[in-house]
């Protein structure tokens, strides 16, 4: 148990720390609808030791997968990449992974049509993972404060000095360690509850056990926010007076496996960090503000981890624009021709003027000759 929650708190402070993701993927949209995503990523050094390759823990098993092409560079580094007729088909196959399970999302390109221009509106919205965790985070802070210290926004700390700012995140950061603590323990009992029958000595009956679940994190919201420091194991022994926990989430294989598989999600969400990059066709005019897209070298620059896919709702969503050349072309030949219809019908105007003038000249000399 301690192995992992140091890792846990050990990664926490590298998520805050980390300016770019160590997994890059890069979705290109083309302006007749289909796409591309690429991702790079490092794989398991050990596993090319032993001459195989293992796609990294947060990326699905895209190697073995013919649909993906591939290619190892670097020695460690294995870029793959994938061609789709359309948004839906790419989010279905998103290759990205969450303890175990895949990261879903929806994406959707929608045009619009300005005759000179074409709009390209692009969505992709990831499904949230929060549902995974019992004890939500808006029990330990409002909703606003909880979407900020996710993603970023909206601004709750507009107008702030840098010292209130301190404070302010401060606060958010022990309302969080308090949701982990909270969920840790809940799953903890979770585990110890499924396999209840199989642990010797229990003190109490299951339901019993249960119905302290409350009380207990009660208990835990009390005590030190430290995620290194917090057993909740040890909170276990305390309460019920007994070692009998302690002992079978050591001694039975089958419940420390359990506990083990449940303790993964919250290490794979603190691995997930990717740069996620978004190419548009034309030229970028309007990037949504939630996602927090940051245009560089004519791509847009998103951070997508584990912390953002606790959000309610975490969407990408950026808007460009695209000259309409063939509208360009009929435009210019439209005017051309009508350019060229206008001095056509000109000259012939002048041209039976003419003719009638000439005509009237010589009827006037006819008639005075014959006079």
């Amino acid at each position: 148990m301690k192995k992992y929650l140091f890792l846990f708190a050990m990664l926490l402070v590298a998520l805050s720390a980390c300016e770019s993701g160590h997994i890059d993927m890069n979705t290109i949209i083309n302006a007749d609808g289909t796409c591309r995503r690429e991702i790079c990523f490092k794989a398991d050094s050990a596993a090319l030791v032993n001459g195989s390759i293992d796609a990294h823990s947060n990326v699905l098993d895209i190697l073995n997968d013919n649909d993906w092409t591939y290619e190892v560079q670097d020695t460690l580094w294995i870029k793959a990449y994938r061609d789709f007729s359309s948004p839906d088909e790419m989010a279905e196959a998103m290759p990205l992974k969450v303890a175990g399970q895949q990261v879903k999302s929806k994406a959707k390109l929608e045009k619009q049509f300005r005759w000179f221009y074409t709009d390209y509106i692009y969505t992709e919205t990831f499904e949230s993972i929060a549902p995974t965790f019992v004890i939500p985070l808006t029990n330990y802070m409002e909703k606003d404060m909880a979407d900020f210290w996710l993603t970023g926004t909206p601004d709750v700390m507009k107008g702030y000095s840098g010292l209130e700012m301190k404070d302010y995140l401060d606060s958010m950061e022990d309302a969080y360690l308090h949701f982990v603590n909270a969920n840790i323990l809940n799953d903890l009992m979770d585990v110890l509850a499924e396999h209840y029958d199989d642990i010797a000595k229990v003190p109490v009956s299951k339901e019993e056990f249960l119905a302290s679940k409350s009380e207990l994190i009660e208990r835990a919201d009390k005590m030190s926010t430290d995620v290194l420091n917090f057993e909740p194991e040890k909170l276990l022994a305390e309460t019920f007076k007994t070692e009998a926990y302690n002992q079978a989430l050591k001694d039975d294989p089958v419940i420390t496996e359990a506990w083990e598989q449940r303790q993964d999600i919250y290490v794979s969400l603190l691995m997930l960090d990717v740069d996620y990059q978004l190419t548009m066709p034309g030229g970028i005019i309007e990037v949504l503000k939630c996602g927090d897209g940051v245009f560089r070298d004519g791509e847009l620059h998103y951070r997508l981890n584990g912390m953002r896919l606790l959000a309610p709702c975490y969407s990408i969503k950026a808007t460009s624009s695209g000259k309409n050349n063939w509208a360009l072309y009929l435009s210019l030949a439209v005017v051309l021709l009508a350019i060229g219809l206008g001095i056509y019908f000109l000259f012939r105007s002048r041209i039976r003027e003419n003719s009638l003038f000439n005509f009237r000249k010589n009827s006037t000399k006819l008639s005075k000759s014959e006079t």
